[in-house]
């Protein structure tokens, strides 16, 4: 890693890092030209402060850019919403992990970079930075895990009381769906997959196909908890442990207001911004 790396350089190679997401279906083209377009922002922030390095980055700068002013819809200047200061912080920290793993940095000037909840006693959902990091953090193993499954499902709108008893047999690859059973308060449907979801449900269902023990069929094996017995409560209690783990692996284990279901929540969102409906 070079003293002198241009934070430029640094941004330049995380964006095409991130395209390879884009093409496997784990970010989209809005939310890459969205973040580029935020990153961009950060150099030209950094470069007017004295920082075109990125070892001249500081917590302070990186403090700065999150707070920092912008402009309101009729071009006047107001200060950033809290909302934006998260998304801000949650994009400048996937930056410097991505760079990390690239080699190209060692340390991330947001990690003690705190900032009030944007909710109190509810819960949030994820943006759409965290729900990319989830992805990957879920899929950082060599086989196709219960913990990947469990996030294709939660991302898909499927809630906690529901996952832990969706199948292989529950999945229609074809038309990139996947049945939800419902419970007392949710109404069976069928919820959309995106290229990830699929992916990762489909080589979870393989996997069991594969590696099952004689007895049930395969496809009846649940896809995101281990194939024991045990009351609804106790399979939707390990499909929360499944998604916390998740969560805390990201830097999210000490916002109190992030919940296996603000990874729902973030599927509702994302939904809503998408078709302007739930």
């Amino acid at each position: 890693m070079a003293d002198d790396l241009a934070l430029a350089a640094l941004v330049t190679a995380v964006l095409a890092s991130w395209q390879e997401l884009v093409a496997r279906g784990e970010m989209s083209e809005q939310t890459l030209s969205r973040f580029s377009q935020l990153l961009h922002r950060f150099i030209t922030f950094a470069a007017a402060r004295g920082a075109p390095l990125v070892t001249d980055v500081t917590p302070e700068i990186a403090g700065m850019f999150v707070d920092a002013h912008g402009r309101t819809r009729h071009g006047r200047t107001a200060p950033a919403s809290l909302s934006t200061r998260h998304l801000r912080r949650s994009v400048l920290r996937m930056c410097f992990t991505t760079a990390r793993r690239l080699s190209l940095a060692d340390t991330d000037p947001t990690r003690d970079l705190d900032l009030p909840p944007r909710v109190t006693g509810q819960t949030r959902p994820l943006n759409e930075a965290e729900a990319v990091e989830l992805r990957l953090a879920a899929e950082t193993t060599d086989r196709p895990t219960r913990h990947a499954a469990a996030a294709a499902l939660a991302l898909a709108g499927g809630f906690s009381g529901e996952i832990g008893h969706i199948t292989g047999a529950d999945l229609d690859l074809t038309g990139a769906r996947v049945w939800m059973h419902g419970s007392t308060k949710i109404r069976p449907r069928w919820c959309p997959l995106d290229a990830w979801a699929t992916q990762a449900l489909a080589a979870r269902a393989e996997h069991l196909s594969a590696t099952a023990p004689p007895g049930p069929e395969p496809g009846r094996l649940p896809l995101a908890v281990s194939p024991r017995n045990g009351t609804d409560e106790q399979i939707q209690a390990r499909v929360c442990v499944a998604l916390r783990d998740l969560l805390r692996g990201i830097g999210l284990g000490a916002d109190t207001t992030v919940r296996p279901a603000s990874i729902t929540a973030y599927a509702g969102w994302e939904t809503h911004q998408r078709t302007g409906r739930i």
